[in-house]
């Protein structure tokens, strides 16, 4: 439900937020492709707002990736998710959260897993906060011996489950998909205590989990900056793509940002780096946006000010508004 992405994800499934103008999904879903997936199902619950999934993907022909789609009526958590999805099928798989993006080498985490003679591989990162995410605990030989959802007091470790993990087919025998269970609270934890050969697969990469509204405009920022290299090809090197936008000869840009063809900005207008502008926004004469995510359809008219802030779409800033580190939901008007 990304309730801690809200008002955003009111009207916008949080897959589908844009990350540099692009969904979020697509990032994960092209970067399987890199590494010869080419085909993947998406566990989705019915609803009309996650229906905006399927009708922006299809069939994945436009990603060059084969999408299946399996519903739930209602949430069965993980467990359920994964056992309804991959019912009958017979040889190993990968499982991902869909609001993360990475540059993991899933091609190497794959051959260690068969390597290490794996049921189970789990992407594992090291993060200052644990406490909001599943911690797992390595023997010397990288195989987990204790897994925790989101442990209470102090964490047993910083390494925390990444959304990335690798199932032998095997363990759907463990699942339930007629009940709502967490493979996260119920299938890991019981695997590790039972010494059962789960891997944690750790990796020197970019990743971020995008959760938040902190973490939304992280993302956006990093890959401005480049820090996921593998995302962000075609960028010329003064950091500035803005090809076929509309700028005026006096509106000034500073890198890192990147306009939609279909954007504008106006004369004696300030952009300044890192910026996200989507397409059909509007940069009035004299305003100014910094630091910002600006989604389709946004205007910030004259001497107006964005900094440090989300804007959804079809939002309006009126005439010398001052906007800084807000998030505002779609087309609302600030007076």
């Amino acid at each position: 439900e990304a309730t801690r992405l809200r008002p955003l994800s009111e009207r916008t499934p949080k897959q589908l937020m844009p990350v540099l103008n692009r969904p979020m999904i697509a990032y994960l879903l092209t970067h399987l492709r890199s590494h010869g997936i080419d085909h993947v199902t998406l566990a989705l619950t019915r609803t009309p707002l996650v229906e905006q999934v399927r009708e922006t993907l299809g069939d994945g022909t436009k990603l060059g990736i084969r999408i299946d789609y399996a519903y739930e009526e209602t949430p069965l958590g993980s467990g359920g998710a994964i056992a309804g999805a991959a019912a009958g099928w017979d040889e190993p798989f990968l499982v991902c959260n869909g609001d993360i993006i990475t540059d993991l080498d899933i091609s190497a985490m794959v051959e260690d897993h068969h390597a290490e003679g794996a049921e189970l591989s789990i992407f594992l990162r090291p993060v200052d906060d644990p406490s909001r995410f599943g911690v797992a605990v390595l023997a010397n030989d990288d195989h987990i011996v204790h897994f925790v959802e989101k442990p209470e007091g102090d964490p047993p470790s910083n390494l925390v489950n990444a959304g990335v993990w690798l199932f032998q087919p095997s363990l759907l025998d463990e699942l339930d998909g007629s009940r709502h269970n967490m493979v996260e609270r119920e299938l890991f934890p019981a695997l590790a205590a039972a010494g059962r050969e789960i891997f944690g697969y750790q990796q020197d990469c970019y990743w971020i989990d995008i959760g938040t509204h902190e973490t939304y405009l992280q993302a956006n920022r990093d890959l401005l900056a480049g820090a996921c290299d593998v995302h962000r090809h075609g960028w010329p090197d003064d950091g500035i793509l803005a090809g076929g936008a509309k700028v005026h000869a006096s509106a000034s840009i500073s890198s890192p940002a990147l306009l939609a063809e279909t954007s504008s900005a106006s004369d004696g207008a300030h952009i300044r780096g890192p910026v996200s502008i989507g397409a059909r926004t509007t940069i009035e004469p004299g305003a100014s946006v910094a630091g910002s995510v600006l989604w389709d359809g946004v205007t910030v008219s004259r001497g107006a000010v964005v900094a440090n802030s989300v804007l959804a779409s079809g939002v309006i800033v009126q005439p010398d508004a001052t906007i800084e580190g807000a998030v505002i939901a779609h087309d609302a008007t600030i007076s």
